[in-house]
């Protein structure tokens, strides 16, 4: 039986692999074929997770990336204040249609059922979670910020 517990990685090595789908597709499946056979050629078995502790896990962690990039938006804008800057209001505009395409981008971008495999954990699968995350988050962040930034005049 194939093991379906994802591969651990670091941020880098995770960063590592969104920008060899990027820039270098043929590497990229070449990794993650070596790290499928590796998994196939598992013979433990480990229990997997209940789906209520995974859809569990998925919401407090959604909420902790909205919750940080969210302060990290508005903690760029009140350091510009800090630092006696203030915006025009093309700059606000062009932040917040920067942030709207940002997440409009990431919702049309991922990919579901297309990219799925049976064990959930393929690189290939996580990568997509993990572009449509950052797409998401640098949206979020950019949308918070023009929001904070103090308009110059206001």
């Amino acid at each position: 039986m194939a093991d379906t517990r994802p591969t651990p990685l670091s941020f880098f090595a995770a960063l590592k692999l969104c920008l060899l789908l990027l820039v270098s597709p043929r590497r990229f499946i070449e990794i993650e074929r070596a790290d499928q056979e590796t998994r196939n050629n598992y013979t433990g078995y480990s229990e997997p997770r209940h789906r209520v502790y995974v859809i569990r896990a998925a919401f407090f962690k959604s909420l902790a990336l909205v919750l940080g990039f969210s302060v990290l938006g508005y903690a760029t804008g009140h350091l510009m204040h800090l630092l006696g800057r203030c915006a025009t209001s093309e700059t606000v505009v062009w932040l917040q249609i920067v942030g709207a395409g940002l997440l409009l981008w990431g919702t049309l971008f991922v990919r579901g059922w297309e990219v799925q495999s049976f064990s959930g954990v393929q690189f290939s699968e996580r990568v997509n979670q993990w572009l449509y995350r950052a797409l998401y988050c640098l949206g979020t962040t950019a949308i918070v910020y023009s929001l904070s930034f103090p308009q110059c005049g206001a």
